[in-house]
């Protein structure tokens, strides 16, 4: 069902490479490839135990400054799981409290605690796009993910799909004012709670009068 669908669709990208890169961001020189790095992307929770789903990363070193560079990866700055989990964490958090939603996350399949969810649910990361699919609101980063069979190609051709399905995580930078993070919207959120318990509750028969 759910659970069974979401966990192939993570598998899915199971030792998928990630090459893609460009010039020097420090520098504009040239990035000569280095080595390649292999970085846990989630880890789930089988019938046969956990299973971890890791991706290879390639490095690459800049001839010109010396800077060790990454490829483009699905993976937001300063995370350790993949961003299509990180995005099932924002969206699940917006309607449900942070022990809820790792909860949810868990029984879905996928190991995540709540310290985790509460890190991304308050951090400046961005609100993803969702859909609701069986009454849970999931960000389209999975979807794209749900939609690739297993079995699909794995090289840096399959990296550069999810990718560009997931929006380029890598290349975040959260906007100095903050809108559409996640931070915001926790906050909008909590003042919205706060505000009707402040207002008085209207009985039963003036709400239907008005």
């Amino acid at each position: 069902m759910l659970t069974d669908t979401i966990a192939c669709g993570i598998a899915s990208i199971d030792q998928v490479l990630f090459a893609q890169t460009g010039p020097c961001p420090y520098c504009g020189g040239i990035a000569a490839p280095y080595d390649t790095k292999e970085k846990i992307y989630a880890t789930l929770h089988t019938p046969e135990g956990e299973k971890k789903i890791t991706v290879f990363v390639r490095r690459y070193h800049c001839r010109d400054c010396g800077k060790l560079l990454y490829a483009d990866e699905p993976f937001y700055p300063d995370t350790r799981i993949g961003s299509a989990v990180v995005d099932l964490a924002i969206a699940l958090s917006l309607v449900n409290s942070f022990s809820h939603t790792s909860e949810i996350i868990n029984a879905m399949g996928i190991d995540i605690d709540r310290g985790s969810v509460r890190k991304y649910a308050l951090s400046d990361l961005p609100v993803p796009k969702i859909n609701f699919f069986y009454g849970f609101p999931l960000p389209f980063s999975l979807f794209s993910l749900i939609g690739r069979p297993l079995g699909l190609k794995s090289g840096a051709a399959a990296g550069a799909e999810v990718l560009a399905a997931s929006g380029f995580p890598s290349a975040y930078r959260a906007p100095p004012d903050g809108a559409g993070t996640s931070c915001s919207r926790q906050k909008q959120r909590k003042e919205q709670k706060q505000k009707e318990k402040r207002e008085p509750q209207k009985p039963a028969d003036q709400r239907k009068q008005e």
